[in-house]
């Protein structure tokens, strides 16, 4: 953990700092140490993360263990007696699952990531501070860092560690691993903060969206994005096979997704990519095409795997329409809104919060 991170943390349950206590260091970083605050709760740092989960003591005993003698009230079940509910803790367990077993990076995900933040442009990032929270293996984190801003990533699950892995050579991404619902940042501390394709899998996807917001800064921007409504069909299919599939092994679920995602490729996205580079007809093709294949087939089949992991192994999946995307905006009091599809599968929605005083009409340059 580097030391810069501490401005920002304060306890998820009280606000008030930490007093930092480092065990084991590598430089100027934090490897193992100790987060402690006032109102008597503890926090561990391990492998240079700060773990402020509730359970966290339960989920590194072995840290508890070397350290048993400095922490005589941080204890398993003695520093917070909240676990995470049952659908929240699997939810954990699904995603820790499925970034741990699709960790690589197999490809330069930078315009996958513009997509999903519309309207802005590589500059909107330079010299500013952001918070990517569900960073799943780092991907879109490691883009923004590149782009020129200082990030925290956020993960309940063990993915954090995945993100550890895959940017761990980027001085200015900094990484918790947290609840959204209990977020341990002071308000205000971001210029802007994105969640991609992780607030529809929270049993209260609305309540995240507003803990988003309110850690921006006033005139911050905020970007996210969600599964959409209109493949009703579709939707109803798959949520029907998820009666089942949810309720598999992590690894029969692995194999029931590579089965799927080679149908997938197989069957439609090979094809695609064969006969939209044949002369005059691939043009049309990519012209005509539905946007779903033109997205996959830019991208190696390992992609396909993982996102049908997701569909048929998250514990919970809310889809939603332009109406619901408004009310959100609308409740969390934002400005210069906008939501725009993304094919027929998301919505990306955007807006700035109201800033304190009315007489500036300075808006932030997104080009």
């Amino acid at each position: 953990m580097k030391l810069r991170l501490l401005e920002w943390l304060v306890c998820p349950v009280c606000a008030k700092s930490f007093s930092h206590t480092p065990l084991s260091c590598q430089g100027d970083e934090t490897t193992e140490g100790l987060l402690s605050c006032a109102c008597g709760r503890s926090y561990p740092i391990v492998d240079g993360i700060p773990r402020v989960v509730e359970d966290a003591f339960t989920l590194f005993p072995a840290f508890a263990e070397k350290y048993a003698e400095l922490l005589p009230d941080a204890r398993p079940g003695n520093v917070d007696n909240h676990p995470p509910g049952e659908v929240l803790r699997r939810t954990r367990e699904s995603f820790g699952y499925q970034w741990t077993a699709f960790s690589a990076m197999v490809m330069d995900f930078r315009e996958n990531f513009l997509e999903y933040i519309h309207p802005v442009q590589p500059a909107f990032f330079s010299g500013k501070r952001g918070l990517d929270v569900g960073c799943g293996f780092g991907r879109h984190i490691a883009n923004a860092a590149q782009f020129g801003a200082e990030m925290v990533g956020v993960d309940i699950s063990a993915a954090i560690d995945v993100t550890h892995k895959n940017t761990y050579n980027l001085p200015n991404v900094h990484l918790v691993q947290a609840d959204v619902y209990r977020m341990p940042f002071r308000r205000g501390t971001f210029d802007f903060a994105y969640s991609i394709g992780v607030l529809h899998h929270l049993p209260d996807p609305e309540a995240g969206f507003q803990e988003l917001v309110s850690v921006v800064k006033s005139e911050g921007a905020v970007f996210i994005w969600v599964y959409s409504k209109k493949r009703r069909l579709v939707n109803a299919m798959l949520e029907t096979a998820r009666t089942i599939t949810t309720r598999l092994s992590p690894r029969f679920q692995m194999a029931l997704s590579w089965a799927a995602a080679a149908v997938d490729w197989g069957g439609f996205i090979v094809p695609y990519r064969i006969m939209s580079q044949l002369p005059g007809f691939g043009f049309v093709l990519r012209r005509f095409t539905v946007p779903r294949l033109k997205v996959y087939g830019n991208y190696p089949f390992q992609v396909a795997w993982a996102d049908w992991f997701d569909r048929l192994a998250a514990p919970i999946r809310f889809y939603y329409n332009e109406n619901d995307l408004n009310g959100w905006l609308r409740r969390s009091n934002l400005r210069r809104t906008l939501v725009s599809p993304t094919g027929l599968f998301g919505w990306r929605a955007f807006g700035e919060r109201n800033g304190q005083t009315t007489t500036s009409t300075r808006s932030q340059n997104y080009g």
